[in-house]
């Protein structure tokens, strides 16, 4: 048996470019794709998942199961892989998990923590990550979070810009 291409389309190409031009071609066609890898990373702070949805799930579940995710339970875990794992063409390789129908908690009926750290852990943010963007000091956003103060509307502006929402929705 030959090495020479199987359909009439590559024997054309390789008459015309040669061996050598085509082993460029396709040396060409991976510098792309990796550079295609190299502009989503930079993009993301995902990490590249080149497996399945179910591997990946089965790769979460175990990281729970022997506690080396920060999650309250699998679901939550799950939620947080959404973010933080896409494929190769940039998309999330587990699809969100939708939630489940509940009464909507305003930001007065939750504490000011429950409220913005799930915000910063799908930022991949830690709280000195969430003062620095909205221009504030650390000891600053530590009060706000702890309840020890409340804080100017300008000061809450601040947080509530840097973590992508309205003013109001932030809980005074």
């Amino acid at each position: 048996m030959t090495d020479s291409p199987r359909n009439p389309r590559d024997q054309i190409e390789e008459m015309i470019l040669g061996k050598e031009g085509i082993a460029k071609r396709q040396r060409k066609q991976e510098i792309e794709h990796e550079q295609e890898l190299a502009r989503i990373r930079a993009q993301s702070h995902a990490l590249v998942w080149t497996g399945t949805e179910g591997q990946l799930i089965e790769e979460v579940k175990k990281l729970f199961d022997a506690e080396l995710l920060r999650a309250n339970d699998l679901s939550d875990a799950l939620q947080k892989a959404t973010i933080h794992f896409v494929g190769l063409d940039g998309n999330p390789i587990i699809k969100p998990i939708s939630a489940k129908p509940t009464k909507p908690r305003t930001a007065e009926s939750i504490s000011r923590r429950e409220f913005v750290e799930p915000l910063l852990d799908a930022k991949g943010w830690s709280i000195l990550d969430w003062a620095n963007e909205a221009e504030i000091s650390h000891a600053t956003a530590i009060d706000y979070l702890d309840k020890k103060t409340k804080p100017y509307r300008s000061t809450r502006l601040k947080l509530a810009k840097a973590l992508g929402i309205d003013v109001e929705q932030l809980p005074k």
